[in-house]
């Protein structure tokens, strides 16, 4: 029924529960499953920079992304294996979530698409309606949404 599953996560407990169910249905189904996650680019105002470098901290904002996509990543690869799902794949890409959600999931024709109801989203969520109500409506293939 689903040999390919799509996840989005973004580290939030709302999306860790959608890995584990996704990871239920790769098991279950004998599926690929394909952990992602989104970053937007991060990029610091000319104020900002001044205050970094003035306090001489050290470390670039966007590799303190890539970090944590990658730690959250792991931690659903992690509970994927324990469950007993043969094929694991982690991807972090940059861009829109909901609309690079959907894009990846027509680029390697995802089957489904398993994401949280709720994640780390920001105002803009609230002004514009969440991502997982977005890749609901713009994902041609069955979307299961983990509350």
């Amino acid at each position: 029924m689903f040999s390919k599953i799509l996840c989005g996560v973004d580290g939030s407990e709302p999306s860790m529960r959608a890995a584990r169910t996704a990871a239920e249905l790769a098991q279950k189904f004998g599926g690929n499953l394909i952990y992602l996650m989104v970053t937007k680019e991060f990029r610091l105002t000319d104020e900002a920079k001044q205050y970094v470098e003035l306090e001489q901290l050290s470390g670039e904002p966007q590799y303190v992304l890539e970090e944590y996509a990658e730690n959250s990543l792991r931690e659903a690869a992690r509970m994927a294996k324990d469950l007993g799902v043969a094929n694991v794949r982690k991807e972090v890409k940059t861009g829109n979530p909901a609309r690079t959600i959907v894009q990846e999931a027509d680029l390697i024709k995802a089957d489904c698409i398993v994401i949280g109801g709720r994640g780390l989203g920001d105002i803009g969520s609230i002004l514009l309606g969440s991502v997982s109500h977005k890749v609901t409506s713009l994902a041609k293939c069955t979307v299961v949404t983990v509350r």
